[in-house]
């Protein structure tokens, strides 16, 4: 049988084999002893992240966030439309990566290097800058240096690993170099590798993961930050850390999302503790297309108080929807509905309001009111009808205040793919059951979420 990984050396991989296989027995055992893990989750605007600025305000850091929403959304729709026309490239990932919204800390190596990357669910493949590093962006944590870990090495270019990344060649010794671009032009090539993840659970002791194929990044350049590591893929891919802790994990994750001004971090759990459970628990299918990275549900209509309205309708009946028809990414702010259904949804809205209609200076969002007098605002109740699931969405979210006593509504209009962005999912525990391939919402209070 061909190995699949490059030894150190001839004389220290028979060693390696032998701690790696206890290693993992050990691993999988105290993971599934503990319940699993949670993880924080650092909204990269919150006063927990690197990238806070004391000197916004929070209209300012929201206004920041509208645009990396629409950047992100441009970058989805980019990569949605060129899929389904089956245009080829050889570059597979093109989600903007500085435009994904929460930061999570995990260690890589042995011993551990603390890395701080971009959780994204919109990401498979997990890549940091690393050492040599011939072309690289300013980063102020050290760059992590493959030489200084036992447990490192390098994937083989005829394992099924490497067919996985997309765009791959082999260098002189047959290791596996990948490249990954995105949508603003950002790029990252290097070396497909394995080594150990490290996980500092909340609630007990770290947990370790060996063998988990990642990219050693040796040329990275474009819009990333000097506080980003690099990103932490949890798509739906092969390569992403959700399919390679799969046994351990038993495909089961699910995050509880904070408001944006909590005090309280996000989390995020793997395992028995990221299942959602309960008599209140609301359940949609996940459905399979073909761009495997993305988690599509498939959204039958919207209710304006006691006014349901049909969605995304593909014949005379109004009850035929396409399957598969929205993405839920924790990485995207706010949601995008078609044009046609966004202008129903916009003047059911504007017959039930009763108050004065005003223009916003942030102009991503479109049907934007003052506050009465007494300082109220009171818009309708507004329900996302998933197939299976009513998901009632919370007013401080539907209806933002965008400046001082200006409310605006968080659906926008978009002429491509569909996104229910993290807006909607704030204060819900969301649970994501691979094996079962469902979604699971159950609303609560996410900042006493442990």
């Amino acid at each position: 049988m061909a190995s699949y990984y490059k030894p150190l050396s001839n004389f220290f991989y028979p060693l390696l084999i032998s701690y790696l296989a206890s290693f993992c027995l050990v691993s999988i055992i105290e993971a599934k002893k503990h319940g699993g893990i949670t993880l924080d989750l650092i909204h990269r605007d919150s006063p927990h992240s690197p990238f806070y600025n004391i000197s916004q305000s929070y209209f300012d850091r929201l206004s920041t966030l509208f645009h990396r929403s629409n950047s992100r959304k441009s970058s989805i729709s980019l990569l949605y439309s060129k899929t389904i026309s089956k245009s080829t490239n050889s570059f597979q990932a093109r989600v903007i990566p500085d435009y994904g919204e929460y930061l999570m800390k995990i260690s890589i190596g042995t011993p551990p290097v603390e890395i701080l990357g971009i959780a994204d669910t919109g990401s498979d493949l997990t890549w940091i800058q690393c050492k040599p590093c011939y072309e690289c962006y300013n980063q102020t944590s050290p760059i992590f240096n493959p030489k200084k870990t036992k447990t490192y090495g390098q994937v083989s270019c005829k394992s099924r690993q490497c067919s996985y990344v997309g765009s791959f060649n082999c260098d002189s010794s047959n290791g596996c170099n990948y490249e990954v671009s995105y949508g603003d032009n950002s790029y990252s090539v290097g070396d497909l590798a394995v080594d150990t993840f490290t996980f500092d659970s909340n609630s007990r002791k770290s947990v370790s993961f060996p063998k988990v194929v990642f990219g050693c990044g040796h040329r990275n350049r474009g819009t990333f930050k000097e506080m980003d590591s690099g990103i932490i893929g949890l798509g739906r891919g092969p390569l992403s850390i959700i399919k390679q802790l799969d046994k351990t994990i038993d495909g089961i994750f699910s995050y509880c999302l904070t408001f944006i001004d909590s005090n309280a971090t996000s989390k995020i759990s793997f395992g028995r503790k990221a299942i959602v459970q309960g008599p209140k628990v609301k359940s949609t299918p996940i459905v399979r297309k073909d761009l495997d990275t993305f988690y599509y549900l498939t959204l039958e209509g919207i209710s304006v108080g006691r006014e349901r309205l049909a969605y995304n309708s593909i014949s005379n009946s109004q009850e035929s929807v396409e399957e598969g028809n929205i993405i839920i990414d924790s990485g995207t702010t706010l949601s995008y509905v078609p044009r046609e259904f966004y202008d129903t949804l916009e003047s059911t809205l504007v017959k039930t309001i009763k108050g004065k209609r005003v223009s916003a200076k942030q102009q991503t969002l479109k049907l934007c009111y003052a506050v009465t007098k007494d300082g109220k605002f009171n818009p309708p109740p507004i329900v996302a009808h998933f197939r299976g699931a009513d998901v009632e969405l919370r007013q401080e979210n539907t209806f933002i205040e965008v400046e001082k006593g200006i409310f605006c509504l968080t659906f926008v209009p978009s002429q491509a793919l569909a996104i229910f962005g993290n807006l909607h999912q704030m204060n819900y525990h969301i649970g994501y059951d691979l094996k079962k391939q469902k979604v699971n919402f159950l609303q609560t209070d996410c900042s006493k979420h442990h």
